[in-house]
């Protein structure tokens, strides 16, 4: 096999366990491992990236890597809207069960409410209220102090709470639903 000819400033950044590749005028950087794969005679390469290489160097990878296998997305826009915007004229009534009942409210609008994460839900039995009427009460109470239907922030749906091992994140807002929050004065902040 033939040694591929680089201009000096690449081969200087050439180092043992590493190669370079060329796509275009730029030359990327890889460190080179190799693994075993059942059903191959030999050990197949295993290429990381690690940066471009320019005269003056390598500029390297700022990006982390994460993995994705342990990851759990839930809808989290429309419920923490629908959660701070929720009318105290609403709440009153119900006393220290408001939270449980909105929880139950939102998981019925929403499935896939972050809500189901974040707190375990009483069951529905478990309650003496109309939960129907309720979500018809909390429509009318929420335009009312609001001048918004809940029909509104549907479009918030669209974002969600990203959960990996230790940490959670919001997934990207289009600026359709960055009007919405706006307007509506919601903030996503996590929580």
């Amino acid at each position: 096999m033939t040694e591929k000819k680089y201009p000096q400033w690449v081969q200087e950044q050439r180092t043992q366990g590493t190669t370079v590749k060329k796509k275009g005028d730029t030359y990327y950087l890889y460190k080179r491992t190799s693994k075993r794969v059942p059903g191959k005679k030999y050990p197949q390469p295993v290429d990381t990236y690690i940066g471009i290489i320019t005269p003056e160097g390598v500029i390297k990878s700022e990006k982390k890597k994460i993995s994705l296998g342990g990851i759990e997305v839930k809808e989290y826009g429309f419920s923490r809207a629908v959660w701070q915007l929720c009318p105290e004229g609403w709440k009153k009534p119900l006393g220290n069960d408001w939270e449980d009942v909105l929880s139950i409210i939102l998981w019925k609008w929403s499935p896939e409410t972050y809500l189901l994460k974040e707190k375990v839900l009483k069951a529905e039995q478990d309650f003496h209220y109309q939960f129907n009427a309720q979500a018809a009460s909390l429509g009318r109470r929420f335009y009312k102090e609001h001048g918004m239907d809940i029909k509104d922030l549907q479009i918030l749906k669209g974002i969600y709470l990203l959960y990996f091992e230790k940490e959670k994140v919001v997934s990207r807002i289009s600026p359709e639903q960055e009007e919405v929050l706006w307007k509506a004065g919601v903030d996503l902040s996590v929580c």
